[in-house]
């Protein structure tokens, strides 16, 4: 049996749902790897999955649970059909610049933290990304996934692991880089 959401003041749980966690999706589908162009679409995609499986919904989790789950199969249909294309242009784009101002800053540390969390296999990285960003417990990411509850622990310390020597790298390859000018 299926337990609509509350509702707020009479409009629609799906109407709700939009309103209370749109902000949430979308700064955590960008985390997932789907790139700054693609985040709107990615996070309209979400919320039409919701919609279209919203009879499938029983109130075993949250809504926000349930848009977890939906956000990372998104993202992962993105990132994949992001490769498939890349592998037909075989090409790259590289951005650098210099930092002018706090804005800047900020958004290269966001340009850092996405090249590290790219060093990680997919399923690590979802793992990371809904722990440590999305602040999901391990049984709630276990559920989400559809995962042994061991397994999420396991590649919760695969990809801390790698994300650590990936970030002592990109520091030495920084101080190198500062050290030769």
């Amino acid at each position: 049996m299926s337990r609509e959401p509350e509702r707020l003041e009479g409009e629609p749980w799906i109407v709700a749902a939009y309103r209370e966690h749109f902000k949430y999706i979308f700064a955590l589908v960008g985390r997932l790897g789907v790139p700054a162009a693609g985040v709107e679409d990615a996070v309209q995609e979400v919320f039409l999955v919701l919609h279209r499986r919203r009879e499938e919904f029983r109130g075993e989790s949250s809504v926000r649970t349930w848009l977890h789950g939906i956000a990372v199969h998104v993202a992962r249909r993105q990132r994949d059909a992001i490769r498939r294309r890349a592998a037909k242009l075989e090409q790259v784009v590289v951005m650098q610049g210099t930092a002018l101002d706090e804005e800047y800053a900020s958004r290269e540390a966001l340009r850092r933290l996405d090249r590290l969390l790219d060093e990680l296999v997919d399923e690590q990285r979802e793992v990371f990304v809904l722990a440590e960003i999305g602040g999901c417990s391990a049984p709630e990411i276990a559920e989400m996934l559809g995962l042994n509850i061991n397994t999420v622990y396991s590649r919760l310390r695969l990809a801390r692991g790698r994300l650590q020597r990936a970030l002592e790298s990109l520091r030495a390859e920084e101080g190198a880089q500062h050290g030769a000018a």
